[in-house]
């Protein structure tokens, strides 16, 4: 899968108009809205009844075109800014959430591959979301709340890296590859250039895919660097399509250097997954995903295992509207946490 066809997803869903026969714009997105009995793990009570969007997929409304520059070149762009339909806000997390955080970018593409340069997506994120069944949903996905949700994952820098510039080549008999750059931007040398690849393989049911990435710099919202921190993060993941279910697994480890106190840890995690169709428009979403910190250079964050169980079944009313129900068991294994129980009835729709 190369870069620039997750940017544009939900392609099929697209509203588009066509400016030329050299030439489009489309306009696309995804609503998410959801009620339920929300409980994270925690030392006291927090459950809490409410609306709440972006459950299985992150709200968000984007803008893509393209031009065929002829002897097989095309230029494009693409434009996405995350919402929250339960309060009409814009972004994930509030004003600190830049509006065009989902994407913001120009691109090339040729027989050569893809070059793209603005904010994009990281492609550890793209890994992490290819090899689970839950995707991108920071709400309801083990792995990524593992990884790169805010209140959770241990990730450094975001789902989207800013001033990036990123090479993906052509699909290979099966084989591609992204390789991004994002630069510090800062004189001071505080934030400085990170750095990710990504490589993918699948042949028929069978897809096994690997990323890495050693981040330097981070924009809002997540908090700036230090000079001198760095985070290393590598996961690898596989699927395998059984017709009756479609498996998924993952694999990771991510290591801080020069943080201080409660962030110098170093995190090991995996997830199991299967989705399972059971009928012709409804399947069966499990996934189970573990971390375990531990902490280094003589950090202060205690040895801790984070488990999350996640099962929802969801079914599709059209090609473009689906609702789903869903349980998670959030397992934070600290003194005098308590497990957290939360419950989930949702309806998205994309266009």
């Amino acid at each position: 899968m190369s870069l620039q066809k997750y940017i544009a997803p939900l392609a099929l869903m697209a509203l588009g108009t066509a400016a030329s026969a050299q030439s489009s714009v489309n306009v696309y997105g995804v609503i998410d809205l959801a009620v339920g009995s929300f409980e994270p793990s925690a030392k006291t009570d927090v459950r809490a009844t409410k609306v709440d969007g972006n459950q299985m997929t992150t709200s968000f409304i984007g803008f893509k075109g393209v031009e065929d520059l002829g002897g097989g070149l095309k230029a494009g762009f693409v434009l996405e800014s995350f919402l929250r339909p339960d309060t009409g806000a814009s972004g994930r997390f509030g004003s600190s959430d830049p509006f065009w955080s989902r994407a913001a970018n120009l691109y090339v593409q040729g027989g050569f591959g893809t070059v793209t340069v603005g904010r994009q997506i990281d492609l550890l994120y793209l890994n992490v979301i290819s090899y689970n069944p839950f995707g991108g949903a920071f709400g309801l996905s083990p792995a990524v709340r593992l990884t790169f949700d805010g209140s959770w994952g241990n990730d450094k820098g975001d789902s989207g890296w800013s001033n990036a510039v990123s090479y993906s080549t052509p699909n290979l008999s099966g084989f591609s590859a992204t390789v991004s750059a994002q630069a510090g931007e800062t004189t001071d040398k505080s934030q400085r250039s990170s750095y990710a690849v990504l490589a993918r393989y699948a042949s028929g049911p069978f897809s096994v895919g690997g990323a890495w990435q050693t981040v330097r710099s981070a924009q809002a919202p997540k908090a700036a660097f230090a000079e001198g921190q760095t985070q290393t993060f590598g996961m690898a993941g596989a699927s395998y399509d059984a017709g009756f279910a479609k498996f998924f697994a993952q694999y990771g480890q991510i290591e801080n250097s020069g943080f201080s106190n409660g962030a110098r840890i170093a995190t090991t995690l995996w997830q199991l997954g299967a989705s399972v169709p059971v009928t012709t428009a409804g399947k069966v979403l499990a996934s189970y995903g573990q971390s375990k910190e531990k902490p280094v250079e003589g950090g202060t964050t205690p040895r801790t295992t984070h488990g999350i169980f996640t099962l929802a079944y969801n079914h599709n009313l059209s090609k473009r509207t689906d609702t789903y129900v869903a349980y998670m068991l959030d397992n934070e294994k600290l003194a005098g946490f308590n497990k957290g129980h939360s419950y989930v009835v949702g309806l998205r729709h994309a266009f």
